[in-house]
């Protein structure tokens, strides 16, 4: 079979599918045997007959080595390498966003992060407060006390 042909099992659409040397095909999926009755092109899906050498849609060369050596010639190693460079323009471009994207989703976290840690904070520091009010309270109250029984015993001594 040549690489670049396509063959789905018509039963389960698998394409899991083992040669036999009558020229069927056995599904190792679902164990169907199937004839080969067509090609499907790379390029635009179309069925096209075994010994078509160009799909019958779209023109593209049926094989791979033949769709290789079609785009070979078709343009120069000055217009591969053009496009190449475009490509890899594309994915360092792609990439930058992704990267990109990827920091600001981080820095978005980090900062809710902050945000929250800032808020514990000022709860922390709220009851702290609240705490040393409640303690000079009862430190005042604790004194006034003293006072007041320094000063009843001061009048009952006289």
């Amino acid at each position: 079979m040549d690489e670049g042909v396509a063959f789905y099992c018509s039963e389960c659409g698998s394409a899991l599918l083992v040669p036999d040397p009558e020229g069927t095909l056995t599904c190792a999926h679902c164990g169907v045997t199937c004839e080969i009755t067509g090609r499907t092109c790379l390029r635009c899906g179309a069925v096209n007959p075994l010994e078509a050498e160009h799909c019958t849609q779209c023109g593209q060369v049926m094989d791979l080595v033949g769709f290789i050596l079609q785009s070979r010639l078709q343009t120069t190693a000055r217009e591969r390498l053009e496009k190449m460079r475009a490509a890899a323009a594309r994915l360092k471009e792609d990439a930058e966003i992704a990267s990109q994207e990827r920091l600001r989703r981080w820095w978005a976290e980090e900062e809710e992060r902050r945000r929250t840690l800032a808020a514990a904070q000022a709860e922390r520091d709220r009851q702290e407060r609240m705490l040393l009010r409640w303690a000079m309270i009862f430190a005042a109250g604790v004194i006034l006390a003293i006072l007041i029984y320094l000063l009843v015993t001061a009048l009952l001594a006289s």
